[in-house]
């Protein structure tokens, strides 16, 4: 079965004036798997998962429980195909489980009672460094390649330590072909921080409010990856000479400001990292690019490749690829078609990007690209039809002038709002 993973693109400005000095275009890329694989039962793969619990004193009584009972509701949930460890940190690692497949009642009940034990660990501080370097170390002495490597970190606070040592061994780990998922919950939980964290390798990032949601949300997040297709997926974006690469932003599943595009050297080619592509999923980019003059015809701004590996299938090396391509006309009705649906996607992922400018400038006590960025956030929702989040950020605004600063608490809620996206399901049908 050819391309078990599809390919798509829309750019926003599918006719270019030839009249235009130059041009910015944005391009919405997706990708998910094919009508033909998602009808297929069992073509899943397995997943080599460790759990990273925090077990340090800032961890409340009733939020230490819930961690726990979730992770063992995870025991249950596992398949005689996946793996699991689990690492406990606060000042100091400990192993609870070593890759232990659970095949039977009796290995399901003793790993349940090793869980147990993180019971009598709780103390210190919060030293995720050195977690995930012990959970890499536990996922590496699984001999499957064909599994989903994934660390998924449990937390409710600040890391300890030097926060850039850790996200620069989060990336390091990352290149090496595991990815990294993060929930947290609590008024001190980072998530700006663990969203940096989990980026590189294209992770999942999310706030639980309530405690009595915990365990839902543990749950939720292993399905999905049980649910995986592909592992080792990746998009090349190979630009066209002539074309200047701008900005790239995830708008699917999770919305993120990614950065500047930046090409190596000589080279045209940027490679964004998927990682797993879960069965039911979407997976959406958008990119921005900068097209020179030119006469009428076409051009190829970017050959968009995507390569992936799918187990179930003993697929390695599979590829889709794509030519994204714009017309140069000098019809005026022809270029003032505009591709809404792009434009939208592009409006809402910017907002990561201002959320991120916000929080930099309120931390730098910058307080007059603070008062812009409060501004500018509460007319883009109003502007969008978001009665509540214009509201929040005017209510933000004041409460800065106020008090000279923003809790971390403040900044959640705003990062959440801007990167949460809603129905993600699969809006693709095969090309």
């Amino acid at each position: 079965m050819a391309e078990e993973l599809v390919l798509d693109y829309v750019v926003d400005q599918p006719n270019i004036p030839t009249t235009n000095v130059e041009t910015q275009v944005k391009i919405l890329l997706r990708v998910n798997a094919s009508n033909a694989l998602r009808a297929m039962a069992g073509v899943t793969t397995g997943v080599n998962l460790c759990c990273v619990l925090d077990c340090s004193s800032s961890m409340r009584d009733a939020e230490f429980k819930a961690v726990i009972a979730a992770t063992k509701a995870i025991v249950d949930a596992l398949r005689p195909i996946d793996t699991l460890s689990v690492v406990a940190f606060q000042n100091v690692v400990y192993e609870i489980v070593t890759g232990e497949t659970i095949a039977d009642d009796a290995t399901r009940a003793a790993v349940k009672r090793k869980i147990d034990t993180i019971e009598n660990l709780r103390g210190g501080g919060t030293e995720l460094e050195f977690a995930i370097t012990k959970a890499e170390m536990l996922l590496n002495a699984e001999p499957d390649p064909a599994k989903v490597k994934k660390i998924l970190i449990m937390t409710d606070g600040q890391v300890s330590g030097v926060p850039a040592n850790c996200l620069r061994t989060a990336a390091q780990i990352s290149d090496r072909k595991v990815s990294f998922d993060c929930l947290g919950f609590g008024a001190e939980f980072d998530y700006g921080f663990c969203q940096a964290l989990v980026a590189p390798s294209n992770g999942y990032t999310d706030k639980i409010e309530r405690v009595d949601q915990i365990v839902q949300a543990f749950q939720k997040r292993v399905q999905n990856l049980m649910a995986s297709v592909a592992i080792n997926a990746t998009l090349t974006l190979s630009f066209t000479p002539t074309v200047r690469a701008g900005r790239l932003y995830r708008y699917s599943p999770e919305m993120a400001f990614m950065g500047n595009v930046e090409l190596p050297g000589d080279s045209r080619d940027f490679v964004v990292t998927l990682g797993a592509v879960e069965k039911e999923k979407e997976y959406a980019y958008v990119v921005t690019a900068t097209v020179p003059a030119r006469a009428e015809g076409n051009i190829r701004i970017i050959k968009a490749t995507l390569r992936y590996d799918l187990p179930g299938l003993n697929v390695v090396g599979g590829e889709s690829a794509q030519s994204v391509v714009v017309f140069y006309s000098g019809n005026a009705e022809e270029t003032a078609v505009v591709n809404g649906q792009v434009v939208r996607a592009f409006d809402e992922v910017e907002l990561a990007r201002l959320v991120e400018e916000l929080d930099q400038a309120c931390r730098g006590s910058d307080h007059k690209r603070s008062a812009m960025f409060f501004d500018i956030l509460a007319r883009r929702y109003e502007e969008m039809g978001n009665v509540d989040l214009k509201t929040h950020y005017v209510e933000l605004k004041a409460k800065y002038q106020a008090n000279g600063r923003l809790t971390l608490d403040d900044m959640n809620y705003s990062r959440h709002a801007s990167t949460q996206k809603k129905d993600s399901g699969v809006k693709i049908v095969d090309a």
